[in-house]
């Protein structure tokens, strides 16, 4: 389990990944930071008793991404790469949403968007969840959750292209809609209970923010009233 945590990391730290994804994305407590390169801003999280980690972007870097930052005592190379798997995994963040991590090449200003890299319904599930949680009585139609979904997400082509099924929407706004749609889907957020089904959208249940703040996108119930 991930909780939020009120103060940054204690010393120096090392980036060690870049997540295509904003940072609104992973928490809606989000600080601003200061270091001897510039200004940033930080969502500072802890997993159990000890890992704690920040998660960054900086005035230059791209507004998409997150930089996953660690304290630099944790240097060995096997201990690090567990470490990305268990934020990457406790964080719910889409393997394909990885655009470095550490032991990769890289070089400042030629990061790209991993290729493949799109909207699944797996993802667009949670997404729906997390809107729909910050908005009164923690619902939201169908189209506040498709207005609201590209400030959580850069769109690939593969996302803009047109639906086959639906000629007037893009691949994207379809893979939203199948979340509301596919109500019976076992691995859906009704299904096990995330959340209930409304006339237009969708509530999310008590179950459904304790899950959010699982993964540190909520400090607690309480935080999304």
């Amino acid at each position: 389990m991930v909780r939020i945590s009120k103060y940054l990391i204690d010393g120096d730290v090392v980036p060690q990944a870049i997540f295509w994804r904003p940072l609104k994305y992973f928490s809606v407590t989000l600080n601003e930071g200061e270091d001897g390169l510039d200004v940033f801003e930080v969502a500072s999280f802890i997993i159990g008793n000890d890992l704690q980690f920040d998660l960054r972007t900086y005035r230059q870097h791209h507004k998409f991404t997150a930089t996953l930052y660690l304290p630099d005592s944790i240097e060995d190379e096997a201990e690090v790469a567990r470490v990305i798997e268990r934020v990457i995994g406790e964080l719910v963040i889409p393997k394909q949403a990885v655009a470095w991590r550490r032991g990769e090449s890289f070089e400042f200003g030629s990061l790209r968007r991993p290729k493949g890299d799109r909207l699944q319904e797996s993802e667009a599930r949670i997404l729906a969840l997390k809107i729909a949680s910050l908005r009164p009585n923690k619902t939201a139609s169908i189209e506040d959750i498709k207005t609201a979904v590209p400030d959580y997400t850069e769109f690939s082509t593969l996302d803009l292209a047109q639906s086959k099924t639906r000629p007037r929407e893009q691949m994207w706004q379809q893979v939203v809609r199948n979340v509301i749609s596919h109500k019976g889907s076992p691995s859906g957020l009704f299904m096990n209970g995330h959340a209930r089904r409304t006339v237009d959208g969708l509530s999310v249940t008590d179950t459904g923010m304790t899950y959010l703040n699982s993964m540190g996108f909520v400090r607690s119930l309480a935080l999304a009233e």
